[in-house]
């Protein structure tokens, strides 16, 4: 009677391809996460980005805005000066902004409440790999102001 049970048994194994079945591994991940619209100041400026993430290729556009009561000298030419540099500290873009009209560069003296806003664009290169990157606007002789932001999607979002 041992052997028709044996026999049964390997003809079970057989059908079922002879093995165990190895459970594989789903790949894991988490939702892609959202950026808030990235901000910093530092009294009389303040800075933003229009978008807290980006995909290569793209392009992000700040804003960065000096509030009165406040005397700053800005330069003419290019008033907003960006550098936006990687996780390690590299540096992967410099730019500028186009010159500033009439009474918004030179000796800008504002009155409490009084305003003036200027832009710089980041045009995201096609080829930068994803991940964090940190810009830093510089506008006359305001402190700098630093802003993070996201180019393509975290490692392991969907």
């Amino acid at each position: 009677m041992v052997r028709p049970r044996l026999a049964l048994l390997g003809l079970l194994v057989a059908a079922c391809g002879g093995g165990t079945a190895l459970a594989t591994a789903t790949p894991s991940c988490r939702p892609a996460i959202s950026f808030p619209t990235p901000a910093a100041s530092v009294p009389p400026v303040s800075a933003t980005a229009d978008q807290g993430r980006v995909d290569p290729g793209g392009t992000v556009t700040f804003t960065e805005t000096v509030t009165g009561p406040a005397t700053l000298d800005v330069d003419c030419l290019q008033p907003v000066q960006l550098i936006v540099t990687d996780s390690a500290g590299l540096s992967v873009y410099g730019g500028a902004s186009s010159g500033a009209g009439g009474d918004a560069c030179g000796t800008l003296v504002l009155a409490d409440g009084a305003g003036e806003s200027y832009q710089v664009a980041w045009p995201v290169d096609p080829s930068l790999p994803g991940g964090m990157y940190t810009a830093t606007l510089a506008l006359g002789d305001a402190p700098e102001l630093t802003l993070s932001l996201l180019v393509g999607t975290l490692p392991g979002a969907c």
